[in-house]
């Protein structure tokens, strides 16, 4: 989970699974490379972490792009916009870590910000992007996704619902 630069760096993060014992075997020389992290016996699994972590940061980073070409529409430079996106991911982190429960047991409580109130939400997003002429291409794709959560009966859950309209494209519920 690095670039070229970052190979041989203990904060790069190298993802292996398959046997225990062969990723126990040759761990120190893994860890040369970064800090090797086993994933469990499944050949896949690493790949598919992967997989699922890259589409996490594009989403992320076109997001942050988004943003700073919105701020950057009123001569906001990057630079400046970036250490408030940067404290707002940790918020987002905090998300995640109390939505992850949700999605694993697939009960998503309305007891935050809901589907719904998302939905409003995400209309200021767009109508400011509109303004100023920024591509809405992303916050479109969100808040139809949003949309057909909220179709599904999940208006009046947590925005952790909306994982079931992905996990399942013609239904949601």
């Amino acid at each position: 989970m690095t670039t070229p630069p970052g190979v041989g760096s203990p904060e790069m993060m190298f993802l292996y699974s398959g046997s225990p014992e062969a990723f126990e075997a040759h761990r120190p020389t893994l860890a040369a490379l970064g800090d090797p992290v086993h994933l469990g016996v499944d050949p896949g699994l690493a790949s598919l972490y992967d997989a699922a972590l890259l589409g996490l940061m594009w989403s992320t980073l076109t997001g942050w792009l988004h943003g700073a070409a919105l701020v950057g529409a009123e001569r906001e430079e990057a630079t400046a916009f970036t250490p408030f996106a940067v404290r707002w991911l940790t918020a987002v982190a905090g998300f995640m870590t109390a939505y992850a429960p949700q999605v694993d047991v697939g009960v998503y409580p309305g007891d935050d910000a809901t589907v719904d109130v998302q939905i409003a939400a995400i209309d200021h997003l767009i109508h400011a992007a509109v303004a100023r002429g920024v591509d809405n291409a992303l916050p479109e794709l969100l808040k139809h996704t949003m949309e057909r959560a909220g179709a599904a009966g999940h208006g009046s859950d947590s925005y952790a619902s909306v994982i079931e309209v992905l996990r399942n494209p013609e239904g949601g519920r």
